[in-house]
């Protein structure tokens, strides 16, 4: 039986090993493109450690998605190469019971989805939080060291809190500068337009700090209520402007859910000042958590039946399973995630319907194919 044990469990935990490495490398390259392919376009001064930095930090929360959908893609190559070639049959008139004959699949799920459990309670949001701040920071030292490389040509930016600005980049000038300051309430305090803007930085301000020279510059200053209808407008051959690199290390005011830890989540939920909606968002990133946690259990019950009922050994056939009975468990859970605001559905009670479902029909087919 150790022998058997030892066999089922190696097959499984090498094909999971190999299908987390490859869904890993899709999802991974995936977020790595989404996050810095604008910038790469907009800013080709960025920094390469940038880009490695991102990598380490979303690879920990792609493996919460890569394991599972591993595990399931190894039950789905093993189970069905195991049931083609009848190995199965001689387990099974040896004796042995379909639960018995799983055991070791079974102590793989439960270490998987204690790792899971690990990087969805701790690991993941600390990554989130890291990329939350990696961006500002990139700027931050962007700007720091060249500050003209932080203007994107005929990009709209808006990375430099109160300000939107639109300029072409010549050279170590912009030029057709246009920039529109704001308030704390979204509201425009200014207009800019220059012919020419340099940029450096400010070497006699205490902090780091970018000036701004402007020349054949024209000014509106909004002297009256939230709009433009009173102004001072003003024209100047040269003029400055200091901007503080502080700025761009500024943290917004809203903290997402997904980067805060379940004890952090609890506190916040002790808050009686927030919206319902938000109180509604973080009891179901807490259901969620522990939800997505199971998924190992979940998706590996479910894919001992389908893998044996299919009896096929090609690994073309267990990929199109495991992607189809993926995309279906997770998509319910991209939707659960829509709906995280709305308090009147008890989104947090919801988060647990795709368990609930994949485990009553893996608990059937997985007793009817026992009692065969």
């Amino acid at each position: 039986m150790k022998l058997i044990d030892r066999y089922i469990g190696r097959q499984v935990l090498l094909s999971a090993f190999f299908a987390v490495v490859v869904l890993s490398v899709v999802l991974v390259m995936g977020s790595i493109f989404k996050h810095i392919l604008s910038q790469l376009v907009d800013r080709p001064d960025l920094d390469l450690g940038f880009v490695a930095t991102l990598l380490l930090n979303v690879l920990p929360f792609s493996l919460a998605i890569t394991i599972p959908w591993g595990f399931l893609t190894a039950i789905l190559l093993v189970f069905g190469r195991l049931s083609a070639d009848n190995e199965l049959v001689s387990l099974r008139m040896a004796g042995l019971s379909m639960p018995r004959i799983c055991l070791s699949v079974g102590l793989l799920a439960v270490v998987f989805t204690g790792l899971c459990t690990w990087i969805k309670l701790q690991v993941e949001p600390d990554a989130r939080a890291r990329i939350e701040r990696l961006l500002p920071d990139m700027l931050y030292n962007l700007a720091a060291t060249n500050p003209i490389a932080l203007f994107t040509d005929r990009q709209i930016m808006d990375e430099i809190p109160g300000y939107i600005i639109f300029a072409r980049r010549s050279g170590d000038s912009l030029t057709q500068f246009e920039m529109v300051k704001i308030d704390r309430f979204s509201r425009p305090e200014m207009f800019v337009t220059a012919e020419r803007v340099k940029v450096a930085l400010d070497p006699e301000a205490a902090e780091p700090t970018m000036l701004m020279h402007f020349y054949d510059a024209y000014f509106e200053l909004r002297t009256g209520d939230a709009d433009f209808s009173t102004t001072q407008p003003y024209a100047a051959e040269h003029s400055m402007m200091p901007i503080p690199l502080s700025a761009l290390r500024k943290t917004k005011d809203t903290v997402k859910p997904e980067t805060l830890r379940i004890p952090q989540l609890f506190e916040r939920l002790r808050d009686p000042t927030i919206k319902r909606g938000e109180r509604s968002s973080l009891r179901t990133e807490i259901s969620m958590r522990f939800s997505f946690s199971l998924a190992c259990m979940t998706l590996g019950l479910i894919g001992i039946p389908f893998a044996i009922t299919a009896q096929r050994r090609e690994t073309s056939v267990g990929f199109a399973m495991s992607l189809l009975i993926g995309i279906v468990y997770f998509l319910l859970m991209t939707i659960i995630e829509m709906i995280r605001e709305k308090d009147n559905l008890h989104p947090e009670i919801i988060a647990w319907l795709p368990n609930v479902i994949f485990l009553l029909i893996g608990l059937r087919l997985f007793r009817k194919l026992a009692t065969k």
